[in-house]
């Protein structure tokens, strides 16, 4: 017991110690933890360490031009108030957020990277609540009847999917990332041949079957020429198109370079850059296109033509790449996640974190719920949503929006290194406009106080400068802050607690 009481004693005297005054000034305490903040940032990446007591000295003229920023009220300007919330909301984002369900996410993400599925499906169309009630039963009752041999005749049948009556719902191959979340997520999970239980989307309800799985085929890119067939186009016009193909193909046989005849022939946009293609992942083009495509290799680069039904192909492979390490496609896996569906779920676990740590209870009678020292009422529920703007907002709506503007309310007191930023820039603001006021635009507007500084310093410039030169300027707007800081020290009182100094190492 002697030996607990001994370490809290030692962890509150370190706590202490960081929070001790190192400089007073105008009765204003200025901690050791800040001045190390400022120290240790600006000593980074220098060829030569500063002094911790040279710094110091620069340390107290910056606070006493903020001080004297303070006291001619330069922190009540609109305009400061305008860019410091500006850039808070830019810094805020990774505050509000559960970085270990978006990392979850991201995880899963990779793994549906990792494998090609082959799905078809049937959709009910919900555009509104009653729309998705009656989609969900149908789908229930379709659901029933479907077997994997008779999926694509029912999907024909009933799919409200406009290109169901074409495809029968086949939706062929495709990769992780390029399907709608919950549509991706069921399909993933299913096991090969099994048709799942109807999956909401925002399109509407769907019943997927997943044919077949395979290792992922990666990416690849390719250049390519395209001859569109144009509507309307008779047997005549179709032939003459083909037997051009064809002839670009045997130039290309004969050792044609690939992008000039790219750049003469192709009908593509790509065209004036040899035909290149961006890289390429199953299920992100024409299922024609993608087949021969992803069948060319080091061997065999050029295909022979391919037809669609709206145009030939000549392709020609640049690269492949095989699925790489998860961090090459964090960054990319993070901005799809905060993009659809998952954006969402990452919001509501972090709201249900946040819960947990303010002891968040439903209330009873007027009061809605309560969590940490905020009581949420009826009737202020009741006031919010009169407003147009937030008539929609419902009772779990609104009491999230309470837990999350709480929450960025604690963020400069719950994550110091925040509040410290927060503090750099606002007093950086104060700082800039202040010595803009009566500095920099005085040494330009003084006349002739710049003359009379020129005059007194005339042996240190060049026989042909005037007082108007950018030099001269320069060097007056230098000696006006020394006399302003000499100034400053002599209006506040400066105190230096050299007990605390000492112990910085």
């Amino acid at each position: 017991m002697k030996r607990l009481t001994w370490i809290l004693l030692l962890a509150i005297s370190a706590i202490t110690a960081s929070a001790q005054a190192l400089v007073t000034i105008n009765g204003k305490d200025i901690s050791k933890q800040e001045f190390l903040y400022y120290y240790q940032k600006n000593n980074a990446g220098q060829a030569q360490d500063i002094s911790r007591n040279d710094y110091l000295e620069m340390f107290i003229d910056f606070k006493l031009k903020v001080e004297e920023a303070y006291s001619l009220q330069y922190d009540t300007v609109q305009s400061l108030h305008e860019e410091l919330n500006g850039y808070r909301n830019q810094l805020i984002a990774p505050y509000l957020t559960d970085s270990t369900k978006i990392n979850e996410l991201v995880e899963e993400a990779y793994q549906f990277l990792l494998e090609d599925i082959e799905t078809s499906h049937i959709l009910f169309v919900a555009n509104s609540p009653q729309e998705a009630e009656e989609a969900l039963e149908k789908a229930k009752k379709a659901r029933k009847k479907l077997k994997k041999s008779n999926f694509a005749q029912v999907a024909t049948e009933i799919s409200e999917d406009p290109s169901a009556k074409a495809n029968q719902g086949y939706l062929g191959w495709t990769t992780g990332g390029y399907l709608v979340y919950p549509f991706e997520k069921a399909a993933y999970n299913l096991k090969k041949g099994k048709i799942s239980q109807p999956i909401r989307s925002n399109f509407g309800y769907h019943l997927i079957l997943l044919h077949n799985r395979r290792p992922a085929k990666g990416e690849i890119r390719v250049a390519h020429i395209f001859k569109r067939k144009p509507q309307q186009a008779d047997s005549a016009q179709l032939a003459l198109i083909q037997e051009e193909v064809y002839s670009i193909y045997q130039q290309l046989q004969e050792g044609a370079n690939f992008a000039d005849l790219a750049r003469k022939y192709s009908e593509d946009s790509n065209a004036a850059q040899g035909g290149e293609l961006p890289w390429i992942a199953v299920g992100n083009t024409t299922p024609e296109f993608e087949q021969v495509a992803f069948e060319l290799d080091a061997e065999k680069r050029l295909s022979e033509p391919v037809e669609a039904d709206y145009g030939w192909h000549i392709i020609y492979l640049l690269e492949k790449r095989p699925i790489r390490p998860i961090d090459t496609y964090k960054e990319q896996l993070i901005n799809r996640i905060k993009m659809d569906e998952r954006r969402s779920m990452v919001t509501q676990s972090f709201i249900d974190k946040l819960k947990k740590e303010y002891q968040f209870k439903t209330g009873k009678n007027d009061t809605i719920a309560t969590f940490a020292n905020q009581v949420i009422t009826q009737q202020a529920f009741d006031s919010i949503t009169q407003s147009p703007a937030t008539a929609h907002l419902t009772k779990d709506g609104y009491i999230n929006m309470r837990i999350l503007q709480y929450e960025n309310q604690q963020l400069e007191t719950k994550y110091p290194e925040f509040g410290m930023l927060m503090k750099e820039y606002q007093e950086g603001i104060l700082l800039f406009n202040i010595c803009n006021d009566l500095i920099w635009n005085k040494a330009g507007k003084d006349t002739e106080g710049l003359q009379s500084y020129f005059e007194a310093n005339r042996s240190e410039y060049p026989a042909d400068y005037t007082y108007k030169k950018g030099p001269v300027i320069n060097d007056y707007q230098v000696f006006l802050e020394k006399q302003w800081v000499q100034q400053l020290r002599e209006k506040y009182t400066v105190t230096i607690h050299h007990e605390v100094l000492n112990s910085i190492p």
